[in-house]
């Protein structure tokens, strides 16, 4: 009978090594930028990561032990490090979120979805845009061909869900309200720039059990009035949270009034220091805003950073 222990070891061995590798893809994480450990059983740690191509742009993960969640992805030249971030969790996405299609969005999502190689992805999230309108308008700030691509790769893809204005879903254990995305009233507040993909972006707020985010993506100044008196105190009051990631990178985008609103402890710009500490963008004035305030400001030359979803 002894002769069978070393071959039985072995294989519990590997069994235990194969259950852990499918309940836990995670790695063994450390503190967050707060100095907060996180207890990934039934937390989640959020991480901001800075663009490969040196340049503004937005990719977050999201992930406990037993899911991984990516928000955009940045640029094309950001590809390479958006497929090492995949590969060092198992190459497995739960859920991939696309706030809107401009390239430091959703150009590496492009490149990585349309070869994903061992990558396997789950799940596609997006704003619902209306493809053919902006063919028809034109994009006065982004190139059109990833907007194009984008919606080639995933027309026909029943893993895509287009998420819409004032839905609450649930994704991956956590609650996702959304609180803007494209529809009729983007299109009657969208402004005189007429920059609708941007305006259009996904508003979310993102919820675990005693904690909360809130994803501005791209939405610029046009909208702030119309979401403030939506979402504000003054409406269902589900601005208020833990962190927030600044609209538009910082720059012509949410009033001060907005962010104050939030009581956010945290506030992560997606954007180099040659940006948010350059007097010629607006995000070095809302930095000093923000500070003032006593709250924690996050931007590339601190990255990744992190914040923990209790």
């Amino acid at each position: 009978m002894k002769k069978y222990l070393p071959l039985f070891a072995a294989a519990f061995a590997a069994t235990l090594l194969l259950l852990t590798a499918a309940t836990v893809r995670s790695p063994r994480i450390r503190q967050d930028s707060t100095g907060y450990t996180p207890d990934l059983s039934n937390e989640y740690l959020v991480t901001q990561y800075a663009d490969a191509s040196g340049a503004q742009g937005t990719f977050y993960t999201i992930e406990n032990d037993r899911f991984f969640l990516i928000i955009d992805g940045g640029w094309a030249e950001n590809e390479q490090a958006v497929r090492d971030v995949i590969k060092a969790h198992g190459n497995v996405v739960d859920a991939w979120i696309i706030s809107h299609p401009h390239r430091d969005h959703a150009g590496a999502f492009n490149a990585v979805y349309a070869a994903p190689g061992d990558i396997e992805i789950r799940a596609v999230y997006d704003n619902g845009f209306d493809y053919d309108f902006i063919e028809s308008v034109g994009e006065p700030y982004d190139d059109i061909t990833v907007m194009e691509t984008y919606h080639a790769l995933t027309a026909d893809d029943p893993r895509v869900t287009h998420l819409a204005r004032g839905q609450v879903i649930d994704i991956c254990g956590l609650t996702f309200r959304v609180l803007n995305a494209y529809d009729d009233t983007v299109l009657a507040t969208v402004g005189d720039e007429k920059d609708y993909q941007n305006n259009a972006s996904l508003l979310l707020r993102v919820e675990s059990a005693r904690s909360s985010m809130l994803f501005c993506s791209d939405i610029k100044y046009d909208m702030n009035d119309a979401l403030f008196a939506a979402w504000g105190s003054g409406g269902a009051d589900l601005l208020s949270c833990d962190y927030v990631q600044t609209g538009h990178h910082g720059n012509w985008s949410f009033s001060d009034e907005f962010y104050d609103a939030t009581g956010a402890s945290v506030f992560f710009f997606d954007a180099p220091a040659g940006i948010t500490e350059n007097a010629d963008f607006p995000a070095s004035r809302l930095v000093s805003h923000l500070a003032e305030k006593n709250g924690t400001v996050l931007d590339f030359s601190t990255a990744p950073n992190r914040v923990t979803l209790k």
